[in-house]
């Protein structure tokens, strides 16, 4: 994978789904490294000297696949005082510092499992857009099927509910569900489950999870509790419950 470099971006466009969540467009006008989908950069905010240390900053995982290697996406949530200022602050035009790419959590196949399955609460789901964005791209999935469960407070906090869909249509092998915890007067979104997303509805919609790999992205409660729960109520191996845990 490529090594981190420190780089500058501009603030191209900004999305407000919520007081609390806004998306990013975010431009380099020097070449990027290959990002691989999945991974996350760090992301500041505040005055940065090249020449001396790094300054405070978030680590954010990246919602495209960085194709044309200048335009990164995010999503970033309101989660405590430095995602607030990013939030309240940050303006279209801003000059702005990052460093990546980092990580590892970048969804493959693995031995004796034909099914991915991708767990994706909230703004949990970044890292695997940049999956789907490289899927269509490709028209290929590393595994016979792959299925993202895809859970959200309200229906207007399925951000990326059009890009699951995209690839649902253009990428044979791969299917997206969706959970809605509290619906909307008016919602109209017809493929929408009404309620949390849960291990239990996930394995009774899988019919099993059995030669199953699990990807699970979303706030750390969620992943330690479904992890748990794959491991010791449903026998998953351990080593097939993917964490992304550098939050």
């Amino acid at each position: 994978m490529a090594q981190p470099v420190r780089f500058k971006v501009i603030v191209k466009a900004i999305n407000y789904h919520d007081k609390d969540v806004a998306s990013y467009q975010l431009y380099s006008e020097k070449r990027l490294p290959h990002f691989s989908p999945g991974q996350f950069i760090h992301l500041t905010i505040d005055e940065f000297d090249p020449s001396s240390f790094w300054p405070e900053s978030r680590a954010f995982s990246v919602a495209n696949a960085v194709l044309d290697r200048h335009t990164l996406n995010l999503t970033i949530g309101r989660q405590g005082d430095y995602t607030a200022r990013i939030l309240d602050e940050l303006q279209i035009g801003d000059s702005i510092w990052a460093k990546g790419p980092y990580g590892e959590f970048c969804v493959d196949k693995m031995a004796d499992c034909d099914r991915i399955v991708m767990i994706a609460g909230g703004t949990g789901v970044t890292p695997f857009c940049s999956f789907m964005d490289s899927a269509i791209s490709l028209k290929l999935i590393p595994a016979d099927e792959v299925i993202l469960y895809y859970g959200a407070r309200t229906s207007d906090l399925l951000i990326y509910h059009q890009l699951a869909e995209r690839c649902s249509r253009a990428v044979s092998g791969f299917s997206a569900k969706y959970y809605v915890e509290h619906p909307l007067a008016g919602d109209n979104m017809v493929d929408i489950n009404h309620g949390r997303l849960s291990i239990e509805a996930i394995n009774a919609d899988l019919g099993g999870c059995m030669n199953t790999v699990f990807y699970i992205s979303g706030p750390k409660s969620m992943i330690q509790g479904f992890s748990q729960e794959l491991v010791e109520s449903y026998r998953v191996d351990s080593s097939r419950v993917i964490l992304d845990a550098w939050e």
